[in-house]
């Protein structure tokens, strides 16, 4: 037993510790995220700047819980997450973006002038294209393993009462 992290009201989704750093990171039912230093046995100084500043309300107003953390050994500051329909790579050298900012799929993002994407550069690089994405790791530095499952191939090998209908059209 080293340290014991501090509790917190919400149920664990994801858990992992960043391989260079041994900082735990900890996402949360409620889309909080939590980075403990396990060395140091207390927050890191980015995640009470979270505390403080708090996260994008579009960020926490999202129904999917993140499945999975990864980090990118060659950027300790880069923390890659998922959940069923999102990828993201949360860069923790860029600022945290205000609820005034646009959290953007990426591929929108592209398709703004120059000027304008420069106002989008924040710590959240979202990518929305995917179907239900079952798994996402990183091979090594420049290969990054993605699955994903359509939902209609997911609900064919469910039993017939659960694929029926119960309620609307």
């Amino acid at each position: 037993h080293h340290c014991m992290v501090p509790m917190y009201s919400c149920a664990v989704t994801a858990i992992a510790i960043h391989p260079v750093t041994n900082n735990l990171v900890i996402a949360y039912s409620d889309q909080q995220l939590f980075e403990f230093s396990i060395p140091e046995k207390q927050y890191t100084a980015w995640s009470r700047m979270v505390q403080n500043c708090g996260l994008h309300k579009v960020w926490l107003e999202r129904d999917s819980p993140i499945t999975h953390i990864t980090f990118n050994p060659k950027n300790p500051s880069h923390i890659l997450l998922h959940d069923i329909y999102m990828f993201c790579v949360l860069d923790k050298s860029l600022p945290l973006p205000d609820n005034s900012t646009l959290l953007m799929n990426q591929g929108t993002l592209k398709q703004l002038p120059e000027t304008a994407r420069q106002r989008q550069l924040h710590a959240f690089k979202i990518c929305k294209k995917f179907q239900p994405l079952l798994f996402a790791d990183l091979l090594d530095e420049k290969c990054l393993v993605m699955v994903e499952r359509p939902i209609m191939d997911i609900k064919t090998q469910l039993p017939l009462p659960i694929q029926q209908k119960k309620f609307g059209t």
